[in-house]
């Protein structure tokens, strides 16, 4: 009889123990956690067209296209922001003749500008990663008046390079006063999302 008993509460305390370990598993992934690189060491790429006009939207596309072929080589691997930040400055008029050779291909002749410094950006998601309002580090290519809709990926960490699809537009004239901000960057895992959607 001891034993039965025994054995019942042992079991009992092991699946105490399995039980809360998965709901602190699921608590901690699924609190906003903090990752590597925070909007003080990131480097956003922003592509602003000249205008809302298709062929200005289609010409925003393709520099895009261009500057991130061109940048994938130097920047793909690099771990550190300062080095980032270097490659892109150095690269400053390779840059824009880059931009330039793809206006001239689709018949537009409007002036580029490339500015490198620190920016007001809304928050935003690039797939699970939601960047929260605040001032970050950009690489901006300014195309002709540029009073268009303009795009923006994340050039270090890499990610650019890595997933072109989670890539977004942000509205014209949108700022961080129009959108409240999350606490910090946030990074929702899966199996946080699994555990919330059967509890």
């Amino acid at each position: 009889m001891r034993r039965k008993i025994f054995k019942g509460l042992a079991i009992s305390i092991v699946v105490f123990f399995i039980v809360s370990g998965w709901m602190l598993l699921a608590y901690n992934l699924d609190t906003e956690l903090p990752i590597a690189h925070s909007q003080h060491n990131m480097i956003r790429l922003h592509v602003i067209a000249n205008s809302d006009s298709a062929e200005d939207q289609l010409v925003k596309l393709k520099v895009r296209d261009a500057v991130v072929s061109y940048l994938a080589p130097y920047l793909k691997d690099v771990s550190d922001a300062y080095l980032a930040r270097q490659i892109i400055s150095d690269r400053h008029d390779e840059l824009i003749d880059v931009a330039r050779r793809v206006l001239a291909a689709n018949g537009v002749n409007y002036p580029v500008k490339i500015e490198v410094g620190i920016f007001d950006f809304p928050v935003k998601s690039y797939g699970e990663l939601t960047l929260p309002a605040g001032k970050y580090e950009a690489a901006r290519v300014l195309l002709g008046k540029a009073e268009g809709e303009n795009w923006w990926c994340i050039l270090f960490p890499p990610l650019c390079f890595i997933d072109m699809t989670n890539a977004a537009a942000i509205p014209k004239g949108a700022s961080k006063d129009q959108e409240k901000s999350p606490a910090s960057i946030e990074f929702r895992w899966k199996i946080a999302e699994m555990w919330s959607a059967k509890s």
